[in-house]
């Protein structure tokens, strides 16, 4: 799973209830969202944000590690924004952000490392809602000098507008963007397939980079995939396709 899926490891019954609410199966998540439709009598995506907001049941995926029995942990951002450690049996349900926005990003001081004030706190500020719009998806990152899930992205050409009305942008106006000569995200932003119809190109000492941190008030989704394969997800989805009501049962 990529950097940044949210996976649902606590709280199954919580889990459930909302389905339950819903009226609809685990099961039947996996179907896309047409078929989900037509089967469910209703649409997938608001099923899947109820989810999305029962934040203590989740977390930001932020590393995989492989343990000395042979077992896999994953590091997650829990809703205190803070990482812990699961066991990736825990693991019950993921769901992959298909595109989101943000509110606020930080400043980079380079491609590894966030811009940080001589009190050692972030330089975050609010970009307009226009640069927001024109910023493209590099690629996503731990760590950067916090223990922070960030998504870095790229502004092409210009410099961002930072609306003066904004506390923070007031309080860092003299902290520059990372506008570097040389391109440090170069693989990725070739292989970016995000914006087809301006490939996401670099402007050598025109484009900026931000960090977006993946803080909960600040990750806003709009479309989701469902990216964990439940057990026996096949043979119980083509049980649920040809019985949506359940079995029908007949006695002698």
């Amino acid at each position: 799973m990529k950097l940044g899926t949210i996976v649902f490891y606590q709280r199954y019954d919580d889990f459930l209830t909302i389905l339950k609410n819903a009226n609809v199966k685990e099961v039947s998540l996996a179907l896309d969202d047409e078929i989900f439709h037509k089967f469910c009598g209703q649409a997938k995506q608001p099923i899947l944000q109820r989810l999305y907001r029962s934040s203590h049941s989740w977390g930001f995926l932020c590393g995989k590690v492989n343990k000395m029995d042979g077992t896999v942990a994953y590091k997650v951002l829990n809703y205190n924004n803070k990482v812990n450690e699961i066991k990736a049996s825990d693991v019950y349900f993921a769901l992959e952000m298909d595109d989101f926005t943000f509110t606020h990003w930080a400043e980079m001081e380079s491609e590894k490392k966030i811009k940080t004030s001589p009190q050692g706190t972030a330089i975050m500020k609010k970009p307009s809602n226009s640069s927001i719009k024109q910023s493209n998806t590099v690629k996503r990152m731990f760590g950067m000098g916090f223990k922070m899930l960030y998504q870095i992205v790229s502004l092409r050409e210009g410099r961002p507008n930072y609306p003066d009305s904004n506390p923070y942008n007031d309080q860092w106006r003299t902290y520059e963007p990372f506008q570097p000569t040389t391109n440090p995200f170069d693989h990725y932003m070739k292989a970016s397939p995000y914006d087809y119809s301006y490939p996401n190109k670099y402007h050598g000492g025109q484009t900026t980079f931000h960090a977006v941190p993946f803080f909960r008030d600040n990750i806003q989704p709009t479309t989701f995939s469902v990216v964990k394969e439940m057990s026996k997800t096949g043979s119980e989805l083509k049980m649920f396709i040809n019985f949506p009501t359940g079995i029908p049962l007949s006695f002698a």
